[in-house]
């Protein structure tokens, strides 16, 4: 008999959230150094909460939903992604009753997918300032001193065409697959997470989270696009991707 299908719009695993904060006026947190006390004010409180809370769960709902668009948009990439995990399952490299975060990791096909999804959709798109550092740094013949105010747009970086090839704009997975060489190279710019010294430190959690949530739901569901009159898909490139109207129609596999 078959399974009802499920409706669901991946978007909504985070967005509208409400803070909270108290009338305190100042709290003190342990700084760098734990012989001293770093004083944050209440603006200060609200900036790190708003940070913490959209990286921990905007970001990864913000990789969820584009992972699966662009996966079930291409029908040979979605078709290769289900035989791989399907192959696996069958196989037995995939632990019941949920596959382990090193098993993912062994998926080329579906690591392709989520290197490229970041790529082309990164969850954090913000350009993140950085301070140019003493003595100031030459850089194709401009001289840029000390404490100016530098960044790069992920967006941008992630559509070099001399990086990435000419397609950069396309989403294709098999540009992760194959060439060693030409795969570290193109890892040297990924922007995803950040760059150098303020990276992201949740960057492993959250591979942990989608790549485990994403084996899972390939693992146990046939999905497409559900039609539905006057909800479309919208994708927004602020601070964080957000989306909006994804809806997806799940059927359980038998």
């Amino acid at each position: 008999m078959e399974k009802k299908p499920y409706f669901f719009d991946p978007s909504v695993f985070s967005y509208n959230y409400l803070f909270l904060f108290t009338k305190t006026p100042s709290y003190r947190i342990p700084s760098y150094n734990p012989l001293s006390i770093q004083t944050l004010n209440d603006e200060a409180v609200r900036a790190e909460t708003i940070i913490f809370m959209s990286a921990a769960l905007e970001g990864v709902a913000a990789f969820i939903s584009p992972f699966i668009n662009n996966t079930i948009q291409h029908p040979s990439v979605y078709a290769k992604l289900c035989a791989e995990i399907t192959h696996a399952e069958n196989s037995g490299a995939l632990s019941s009753p949920v596959a382990t975060y090193d098993e993912t990791c062994r998926l080329p096909y579906f690591m392709a997918c989520v290197y490229e999804t970041l790529r082309h959709d990164a969850p954090a798109q913000t350009i993140l300032p950085r301070y140019v550092s003493e003595p100031g740094i030459e850089a194709h013949g401009f001289c840029i001193p000390a404490a100016t105010e530098m960044a790069a747009s992920p967006y941008i970086i992630h559509r070099d065409q001399d990086i990435f090839g000419e397609d950069a704009d396309e989403f294709k997975p098999e540009r992760w697959m194959g060439d060693q060489e030409r795969r570290e190279r193109m890892e040297k710019y990924r922007m995803w997470f950040g760059y150098g010294d303020r990276e992201c430190p949740g960057k492993t959690f959250a591979h942990l989270e989608f790549q485990k949530l994403l084996v899972e739901i390939f693992r146990r569901f046939d999905i497409e696009s559900a039609v539905i009159p006057g909800k479309g898909l919208r994708h927004e490139r602020w601070a964080v991707a957000m989306f909006w109207n994804h809806w997806v129609q799940f059927r359980e596999r038998l």
